[in-house]
């Protein structure tokens, strides 16, 4: 099975990030975040990181104009404004990025999509990107400084946080599977953490 990762900078040292990449063999990151810059960590801003990961024989690769997460387009919106990531998924821009990352997977690439965001529970990294990659076949990992936690782990998590939120079979919903259940609460996830292009608030 084809296999990808995913990893938030947050405010990492450079080594420290350096070190998680090596640990799981990453060769290449690939940056998904809309704006490749960072407030808080100038070491992450474009230019810089491409630099630094070059000097230990990491390739960089910036997509966030393909897999970021930042829309204006009305048409890509829910009605208050947040960017709705199942239309966002239709759209020609996201799904020629995602056919890059399989084909990087395929020529032997041990990719890590990369963003700002420490927890991947909270970035479009899993709910719009990896998402659909999984749904595509590949599988995903969200590497963190003690532990990879599996899509799957995470999905379980999204279970958990919104139960209260989901539908469940009884005699009248027959028909309410856990399929439909993970689908429902990514849905909720995408509503709480996606940008605002009203706001200017949310996820980048």
């Amino acid at each position: 099975m084809k296999k990808l990762y995913t990893i938030g900078h947050s405010i990492y040292k450079s080594d420290d990030f350096i070190s998680l990449l090596r640990r799981d063999n990453i060769n290449t990151i690939v940056d998904v975040r809309s704006m490749p810059y960072s407030k808080f960590a100038s070491q992450y801003n474009r230019e810089i990181l491409k630099h630094s990961l070059k000097e230990k024989g990491i390739y960089y690769i910036f997509m966030g104009d393909l897999l970021g997460a930042r829309y204006e387009d009305k048409n890509l919106l829910f009605d208050d404004g947040r960017v709705d990531f199942k239309k966002v998924q239709e759209i020609k821009p996201f799904q020629d990025g995602i056919t890059r990352l399989e084909s990087g997977i395929s020529k032997g690439y041990n990719i890590a999509l990369m963003c700002s965001e420490k927890e991947a529970f909270d970035c479009h990294r899993f709910g719009l990107v990896s998402e659909f990659l999984v749904k595509n076949g590949i599988d995903v990992a969200h590497i963190y400084p003690d532990k990879i936690v599996s899509q799957e782990k995470l999905e379980q998590q999204l279970l958990k946080k919104y139960s209260k939120k989901l539908p469940e079979a009884d005699l009248f919903n027959p028909n309410i599977t856990d399929k439909l259940r993970i689908k429902l609460a990514y849905k909720l996830r995408n509503r709480d953490i996606a940008y605002n292009a009203i706001t200017k608030e949310g996820d980048e």
